[in-house]
């Protein structure tokens, strides 16, 4: 490749991921002359005609940026340039019928929502991306937080994100393997559909960022209409743990590693008895949360009666130098393999502090820091 070309690559790079912006048709037509074969200059050029409310030209170039992207083999960006098209032209029964033939025609199941989309028929595809919502955007924003309802599957349509595990207060030397690129097509846990689940980590975008979701309620609708739906959805997310496992965390818990004692109170409501008075110790303190090892032998049924639930906590690190009483809620609940046995863990949220209680919350860690 000749300088001039890898000059010319490079700008329609920075273009795809937003760092240049082109404002004049002309130079993007000039650009489809060189790059001709290029999906994402295409659907760029049609963006821009959408922004000019040239919408007839936009429908055609958001038609070209389909047909581009399936002979690229790139069914979800085809999928959604198919949307925007009919965002501005209604498409007729046979103009749909022949994108999902041309879709499944030259779809190469070479990835697992590529094998999703292969499995649903004409009916299910289209009842798929009915309900599709697309989301834009930019750099350093965040797509969900730790302890957030995983109500949503997100398709990843262009850019990148990454994903930051549970933070703790203290920088340490490790501090680096929480972070990770979100190199999936997809991510979201959100299956079993039936199951009530929260983030245990925080996704943010890195450049500008494109995505589809769905709700899981309208899977849920879907698969009420077409049941194959639900095995598919299970497949996709089957396959997908075994490409992207979750970030490992050392499962081995070394219990008198670990000094500060924790108080647990479960309450069903704000101003009720608790429901639960448990012990045990912290296996991760932040600011935002805690990871708590109970004491006893894991409970598997405790699991759906504790998540959900408020918590009032108290703790202390080894000298009893201070107590912090924190309230909080339970997001989520795990058995793993502790040194003698299983052991039952929670991960806790806090409720918002005031600014002297997180400046003792940070202390506390200190002082926990030392401690070790």
């Amino acid at each position: 490749m000749t300088e001039s070309a890898k000059l010319q690559s490079s700008i329609v790079n920075q273009i795809i991921d937003g760092s240049i912006t082109i404002d004049s048709i002309g130079e993007f037509q000039s650009m489809l002359k060189i790059f001709p074969g290029n999906p994402h200059l295409h659907r760029a050029l049609a963006d821009l005609l959408v922004k000019r409310k040239s919408f007839a030209a936009a429908a055609e170039y958001y038609d070209k940026t389909a047909s581009s992207f399936i002979e690229s083999q790139l069914v979800l960006q085809a999928v959604v340039a198919k949307m925007l098209q009919w965002q501005i032209i209604k498409p007729s029964f046979k103009d749909i019928k022949q994108f999902y033939h041309r879709l499944i025609e030259n779809n190469p199941r070479a990835t697992p929502l590529n094998m999703f989309f292969a499995g649903l028929s004409f009916r299910e595809l289209i009842a798929l991306i009915t309900r599709l919502e697309r989301i834009v955007l930019p750099p350093g924003k965040m797509v969900k937080k730790f302890g957030d309802h995983e109500n949503s599957l997100y398709m990843v349509v262009s850019g990148k994100l990454r994903r930051r595990t549970y933070p703790s207060v203290h920088q340490t030397k490790n501090h680096n393997q929480l972070l990770e690129s979100v190199e999936a097509e997809f991510f979201g846990e959100i299956f079993p559909l039936e199951k009530e689940q929260y983030s245990q980590s925080y996704t943010d975008t890195t450049t500008w960022v494109e995505l589809v979701k769905i709700t899981r309620e309208n899977l849920i609708e879907i698969g009420k209409n077409f049941p194959s739906v639900v095995p598919a959805v299970s497949e996709l997310f089957a396959i997908h743990r075994k490409l992207f496992p979750k970030p490992h965390v050392d499962r081995k818990i070394c219990r008198h590693s670990i000094p500060v004692r924790i108080a647990l109170e479960v309450f069903e409501f704000k101003d009720s008895p608790p429901l639960f008075k448990l012990s045990g110790f912290a296996r991760d303190l932040s600011i935002g949360g805690a990871c708590i090892v109970l004491d006893g032998e894991a409970d598997p049924s405790l699991s759906g009666q504790l998540i959900g639930r408020t918590v009032n906590i108290l703790m202390s690190p080894p000298n009893n130098a201070m107590t912090l009483n924190i309230k909080g809620m339970i997001i989520w609940s795990q058995i793993i393999a502790a040194e003698e046995r299983d052991s039952q863990v929670l991960g806790i949220q806090f409720n918002a502090m005031a600014p002297n209680l997180s400046g003792l919350l940070l202390v506390f860690a200190d002082n926990l820091s030392h401690a070790r």
